[in-house]
């Protein structure tokens, strides 16, 4: 608004109507719900699926210890998304009959953190534990054991990352101290 010579206000240009701003808002709002759910579907986890191969044992002359070995598989068969490991344990569940309880031994994942793994592709980390068998009453053989590997991921699609998630599975029992080569190159299912 200004005012002419005469004292009287004239118009500067064209006032938005309040249909203007509600049609402007509306659109706005249309727009930043559409980039919400387009970067939400975008950035929702892949699925990742753990496997375990090549489980074996092997007991240290003159002592008490095992060390226990095995591979643990993922693969992210998503095309889109790629995973970012920023660690993984896995441990082992052996249930001791001489302490009628459970006993869970964490193993070493051998693999640096965090660890990359692009789309439609699969990784292989080598996994060991060594423990004293007679702390948990199991010398000579054990009856097979769960694996429960937990992971810290978080997915990237193009430049962009994902929150972090915490992934745990479980797997079949795994035999370690299966005597046949074909019973170790066995692979083992895990499921969430």
């Amino acid at each position: 608004m200004v005012t002419s010579g005469s004292g009287q206000f004239k118009s500067a240009g064209p006032v938005w109507s309040p249909k203007k701003y509600i049609l402007a808002a509306t659109t706005v709002t249309l727009a930043v719900s559409a980039v919400a759910v387009l970067t939400t579907v975008v950035l929702s986890p892949a699925r990742i699926a753990f496997s375990v191969t090549g489980a074996s044992s092997s007991s240290v002359e003159g002592a008490s210890l095992v060390a226990l070995n095995f591979t643990l598989h993922a693969a992210n068969p998503s095309r889109r998304a790629g995973v970012e490991y920023s660690s993984v344990t896995a441990r082992l569940q052996l249930y001791s009959a001489s302490h009628a309880a459970a006993a869970w031994l964490k193993t070493d994942v051998h693999q640096a953190m965090p660890l990359q793994q692009p789309p439609a592709s699969s990784r292989s980390l080598r996994a060991s534990v060594l423990f004293d068998c007679k702390e948990l009453g199991c010398c000579g053989r054990a009856p097979p054991m769960t694996v429960l590997v937990l992971a810290h991921v978080r997915f990237k699609v193009g430049l962009a990352y994902s929150r972090q998630y915490d992934v745990q599975v479980s797997c079949q029992p795994v035999d370690f101290f299966a005597a046949t080569a074909a019973a170790a190159a066995t692979r083992v299912v895990c499921v969430a």
